[in-house]
């Protein structure tokens, strides 16, 4: 006697229980979504760390013109030498100029002022903007900036202090970008579970029909045998 098989895998059809399709293809939305808002909150980090960077060498070479300054209000300088640090100050402005029109990211030039809204979240209105304050040497103040003139130490100092608060800016949205992308994995990790634990159900579900054929296909070929065991002895009785 062969009983028929049914070791083919189980496909996920919810023919069975339509009720949970609706519920695992929401969930199936909401982890995709959550995963999407992790890689675009990563996105706008990297182009965040991209202008911080910039920031970074904008600050080093603010530092150096405030040291120069200091140095071209010595007395004993002659016209010349002043001529000379003046010199090492204009090549420090092109640096700090090249530095803020050219940076970019994704080809948005990111000093010229960027408000870019940021889908961070699967559903609508889970979003944030992410500010990036126009600078240039002119809103910074120093781009007339002459020691031979005047060593004008206020106009550096008021300087860095904008690239400071631009820098702790920055750092402000990059940490809060940080923990949306916590919060979105511990959700994408929950929502992943409990459609798993939804799909576990179902087969279980399925598995438990197999079963269940399984041991009505059986019962129904075991009372066939009896059937033709019992006819087979009529048939050597008469």
């Amino acid at each position: 006697m062969e009983i028929n098989s049914f070791s083919r895998p189980i496909t996920q059809n919810y023919s069975n229980n339509p009720a949970s399709l609706p519920i695992s293809e929401k969930m199936n939305a909401q982890e995709r979504g959550l995963d999407q808002g992790v890689e675009n909150s990563q996105d706008a980090r990297n182009m965040i760390n991209t202008a911080e960077g910039a920031l970074d060498n904008v600050g080093e070479s603010l530092n150096r013109m405030r040291e120069l300054t200091v140095q071209a209000s010595n007395g004993i300088l002659t016209d010349d030498d002043r001529s000379i640090i003046q010199n090492e100050i204009e090549s420090l402005k092109t640096d700090i100029s090249d530095s803020l029109r050219n940076t970019e990211f994704n080809q948005i030039s990111l000093f010229e002022g960027t408000d870019a809204a940021i889908q961070t979240g699967a559903n609508s209105g889970q979003s944030r903007n992410i500010e990036i304050r126009n600078t240039t040497l002119e809103n910074l103040g120093i781009q007339n900036l002459d020691v031979t003139e005047d060593a004008d130490l206020e106009s550096i100092d008021n300087a860095i202090e904008r690239i400071s608060e631009a820098r702790s800016n920055l750092g402000a949205q990059d940490n809060a970008l940080g923990n949306t992308i916590n919060a979105n994995s511990v959700a994408r990790e929950n929502t992943l579970a409990s459609q798993s634990r939804l799909d576990e159900d179902f087969a279980q579900k399925v598995s438990d029909l197999k079963k269940n054929q399984i041991m009505q296909q059986y019962s129904t070929q075991m009372q066939r045998k009896d059937m033709d065991n019992q006819a087979g002895v009529l048939d050597s009785i008469f």
